[in-house]
């Protein structure tokens, strides 16, 4: 566990994200995502994957997305639909997405049959330009 001291979980730098939260009563830990996974806003503030995982809260009809930023600050959202898609939730999402990356022009919207995999074979939710 994270809160073991004499064996801890991470004994190497492997480029995760993690924000402590101390209470009185007990120490949490939110996992944001890779540092190299995360996107920036349009004024230039770090968005991570957890962040953005958030706009998805409680939506239904979509199995798997990717939030791809460009170089030029454009923003495609693409996802794969489950059954009939999300429906009206799509324009609820889209907008979540705006407010929290703030981009230069309006967000490209693609439903797709497949995402591509890296070469590891997993999948990406956010990528930023630099990628």
């Amino acid at each position: 566990t994270l809160t073991n001291n004499y064996m801890p979980l991470l004994r190497y730098r492997i480029g995760d994200l993690v924000e402590r939260q101390v209470t009185p009563y007990a120490t949490s830990y939110i996992v944001h995502g890779r540092a190299r996974d995360a996107i920036r806003d349009g004024d230039g503030r770090r968005v991570t994957t957890w962040a953005v995982d958030r706009c998805f809260d409680g939506v239904d009809g979509i199995v798997h997305y990717q939030v791809h930023q460009e170089r030029n600050g454009n923003v495609q959202f693409r996802y794969i639909p489950d059954g009939s898609g999300p429906g009206e939730q799509l324009q609820a999402i889209v907008a979540k997405l705006d407010a929290l990356l703030k981009p230069k022009s309006s967000i490209t919207v693609e439903s797709v049959a497949k995402l591509p995999p890296t070469p590891s074979g997993k999948f990406r939710l956010t990528v930023p330009a630099e990628s």
